[in-house]
């Protein structure tokens, strides 16, 4: 069964949510190599959520030291982050 993470972060300013999404870019595959799928919202001028996907919670605990070294890296421009794990109950996305 897939499971979801939200996760819930809190920036400085607007600019810092721009550099972190484009960091993120640049070190998903090797960060984060079980993802099956990310949709980030932005809900606000500064705060993003992140809904990512993974095969198994196993695969999603595997990663959390890169989840670590990723929030290093932006912890500087960060006011608050957090998440949460869940089973994922029902999952519809349309073909098109």
């Amino acid at each position: 069964m897939s499971i979801g993470r939200i996760s819930m972060l809190e920036f400085m300013k607007p600019e810092d949510v721009d550099a972190s999404e484009e960091y993120y870019k640049t070190i998903r595959a090797d960060f984060f190599p079980t993802l099956e799928l990310v949709l980030n919202i932005r809900t606000g001028p500064t705060s993003l959520m992140s809904i990512a996907v993974y095969p198994s919670y196993e695969a999603a605990e595997a990663n959390l030291p890169e989840r670590q070294k990723m929030h290093d890296h932006v912890q500087a421009t960060l006011k608050d982050t957090f998440y949460y794990e869940g089973d994922i109950s029902y999952f519809y996305q349309q073909s098109k």
